[in-house]
């Protein structure tokens, strides 16, 4: 049996408990989203060097800090 949690009155759990208890909300992904609807969660994508674990909000940021190395310069 997986961990239970409860919130709002209702019971998560990734076992399906729905034929076990009337207040079965769900499974832990309805969890997440009820609380992510009530303001109490949110996630977010996260861009990362695997050998590091500075974490950046966009690809470009991350390239240019970590594989600058990778650079061509432009000859004009």
């Amino acid at each position: 049996m997986n961990k239970r949690y409860e919130y709002g009155g209702l019971i998560y759990c990734e076992d399906d408990l729905s034929e076990e208890i009337d207040n079965y909300g769900g499974s832990l992904y309805d969890l997440f989203y009820n609380l992510e609807s009530d303001g109490r969660a949110g996630y977010a994508e996260v861009y990362y060097k695997k050998e590091s674990n500075e974490p950046y909000e966009d690809y470009e940021d991350l390239i240019e800090s970590e594989f600058s190395d990778l650079e061509v310069s432009e000859e004009i």
